[in-house]
């Protein structure tokens, strides 16, 4: 008898224990009341519907640890506390903010060989306390460009977003024609919308339509033979998914993310359509507040015409550090680029890191094959080391200097803000 009654004992407090740790038999604490505290810009609206918890649901720490995190990848707010107090009708969360610095300069600058590039503007990232960007700057990149873009993430709380763009984009463009090496002036305007589809918090796609027009105007005289090639007004379509699953602390990195772009050119002098698809794959991974490696592999082709203006440019600006600005251009496009991130000190308001890094790419010729990516003559491959000084009160804001070389001693320095990619 005393043998049964200490196993009906034991059998109760095993249940307790199962019932308890489970939470059944149990109600489940509810979300009475959500706050803001600290925001002197951002909306608290607009920051709510990013929110998982909300007033009236179950109250799940895992959640909550995850509306966190999504606060922080808007990129406008440095510091986000989540404080949990429970009281008599349910739980009450207080959300502490640091807003980011939003307003800033635009400054980059590069120069290898006999070229130079420099970039000086203003951007805005929370322009009206809604996560929306404005960017208005002015480059030279031997000619002088100006762009104006603005784009909002969500409107009126709904799943959709727009954007706009005016550009006048000059460069000159060595070009190989005939064998013959030409120099060419290219100018393009261009006015440019799109809708943005939220499809959830990590992907999206974007529908767009721009017009544009386009000239290229030998610089030599003697080349005015070959001034009509591609030249006028254009029609511009684009779809573009997005695929963003990274992770922000600081300027420290975690996850990955995926970008498909597909474009549309249409001729509007001509009866003429071309087509460029590509591909950007970024993955990430940090360690320890430590180090990052950093990864980036595109991968593009385009509508195989024998032009030499096409799409995918070899550029120290674009994708290889230290090849020089508007070396060769391709129909189609392989690069990778590869680095490891060390943080050398990590203050309040400023850190500082070194990289090193491996950047490769091969292109395939106008007019060629898919052999062009394995032909040697159309790969380059150029190591290098870097540095950057980060300013923690913005977002990606940090001076970054790379030095990249290869083996047939070419190099370059190209300094400018934010990551390379």
């Amino acid at each position: 008898m005393l043998l049964q009654q200490r196993n009906n004992i034991l059998l109760i407090i095993l249940l307790n224990v199962f019932f308890c740790s489970s939470g059944w038999g149990l109600p489940q604490p509810l979300i009475k009341k959500i706050s803001f505290t600290g925001l002197e810009k951002t909306q608290t609206e607009f920051l709510s519907q990013y929110l998982k918890s909300k007033v009236g649901s179950v109250y799940d720490s895992t959640t909550v640890a995850e509306d966190r995190q999504r606060l922080l990848n808007l990129g406008i707010l440095r510091q986000v506390d989540i404080s949990v107090t429970h009281t008599y009708s349910g739980i009450a969360l207080t959300i502490s903010c640091i807003e980011m610095v939003n307003t800033l300069p635009v400054f980059a600058l590069g120069k290898t060989g006999d070229t130079f590039w420099c970039k000086v503007g203003v951007q805005s990232l929370n322009l009206t306390g809604r996560a929306d960007k404005l960017f208005a700057y002015y480059q030279y990149y031997d000619r002088h460009s100006f762009y104006l873009n603005y784009v909002t993430d969500r409107i009126l709380n709904t799943n959709w977003g727009w954007g706009g763009s005016l550009i006048k984009w000059a460069t000159i463009e060595p070009l190989t024609l005939d064998n013959q090496r030409l120099t060419y002036h290219y100018t393009n305007y261009t006015a440019y919308g799109n809708a943005v589809r939220f499809l959830s918090f990590r992907e999206t796609v974007e529908m767009g339509l721009g017009y544009f027009n386009e000239r290229f105007e030998p610089q030599q005289m003697s080349d005015a033979t070959e001034a009509n090639i591609i030249q006028g007004d254009k029609l511009l379509s684009k779809l573009i998914f997005r695929s963003n699953h990274l992770d922000y602390t600081d300027f420290y990195v975690n996850g990955f993310y995926n970008q498909l772009n597909i474009e549309l050119i249409h001729s509007v002098d001509s009866v003429s359509n071309f087509v460029t698809v590509f591909n950007d794959f970024r993955f990430f991974k940090s360690w320890n507040h430590k180090f990052t490696w950093a990864n980036r592999f595109r991968v593009g082709l385009a509508t195989n015409h024998s032009n030499p203006f096409a799409p995918f440019v070899l550029d120290s600006y674009l994708n290889l550090r230290g090849v020089g600005n508007r070396v060769d251009r391709g129909t189609g496009s392989i690069v990778v680029n590869t680095e490891v991130r060390c943080t050398l000190f990590d203050k309040r308001m400023f850190a500082a890191q070194s990289v090193a890094f491996l950047d490769f790419g091969s292109w395939r010729k106008p007019g060629g094959s898919l052999n062009d990516f394995k032909k040697s003559e159309n790969m380059k491959a150029f190591a290098g080391i870097g540095f950057r000084l980060i300013y923690k009160q913005t977002f990606d804001t940090m001076l970054r200097i790379d030095y990249g070389y290869d083996y047939d001693k070419n190099k370059g320095i190209v300094i400018g803000i934010g990551q390379y990619f």
